[in-house]
């Protein structure tokens, strides 16, 4: 009789260090520098594959047709951050 003795039956590694996910916690624990660059990854994959449709822009008569919405994404960002670097100079 296994538990008269003092052993169980069963699975002696379910919830330890030994399981797959004890082994991850700890690695999340070492590294928590590469798991918010894992998981920063990841968002920016997501937000690339949720924005790969095309889509038009209209002002006034001008009409830029099927650029991906993340063309667009990065564009503005671009166009922002000169705009921010030219006023923070100008302003000075």
């Amino acid at each position: 009789m296994d538990n008269a003795s003092g052993t169980h039956s069963g699975s002696a590694n379910a919830g330890g260090s030994g399981s797959g996910f004890g082994r991850i916690v700890q690695w999340v624990v070492r590294n928590p520098f590469r798991t918010a660059q894992f998981v920063f990854f990841l968002l920016i994959a997501i937000i690339i594959l949720q924005n790969l449709e095309s889509t038009s822009i209209d002002v006034l008569f001008w009409s830029i047709a099927a650029l991906p919405k993340l063309v667009l994404i990065f564009l503005s960002m671009a166009v922002g951050a000169v705009a921010w670097e030219m006023a923070r100079r100008f302003f000075r």
